[in-house]
């Protein structure tokens, strides 16, 4: 389960940052998942509720965005959103080339500035 991997290094490298910034605890982090990232969603929550425990993240909610995946058509320049892992052109029927859907980023989170506020980094 490489999802366990995935999250350990999201909490680390959120708390780093957290911390660095003065943020005392963290309420949301913003997770972009590609389809084609083989990451799976529910997966990424079962560990990330795992993990948080004892750390800054311990009450944070994680708010996964799945994207979906973009096909590139090298013959005729069509881009086009499928929800599959591979797809043909729809205009000229030639293999299309993966142009999206691999994410796997921090997109963002929330939590408790220094000065007692909300602190937002996006």
């Amino acid at each position: 389960m490489h999802e366990l991997s995935l999250i350990s290094a999201l909490v680390e490298e959120v708390s780093r940052d957290a911390q660095e910034r003065g943020v005392s605890r963290i309420t949301t982090v913003n997770l972009a998942v590609g389809k084609r990232a083989h990451a799976l969603p529910h997966a990424l929550l079962f560990c990330f509720d795992l993990i948080k425990q004892d750390t800054i993240l311990a009450d944070a909610q994680l708010i996964i965005e799945v994207v979906p995946p973009v096909f590139y058509c090298e013959r005729c320049g069509l881009n086009e959103v499928h929800d599959k892992l591979w797809a043909n052109c729809a205009h000229c029927g030639l293999p299309t080339v993966p142009a999206g859907g691999m994410e796997l980023e921090i997109r963002g989170y929330e939590g408790d500035g220094p000065d007692g506020g909300k602190e937002n980094k996006n």
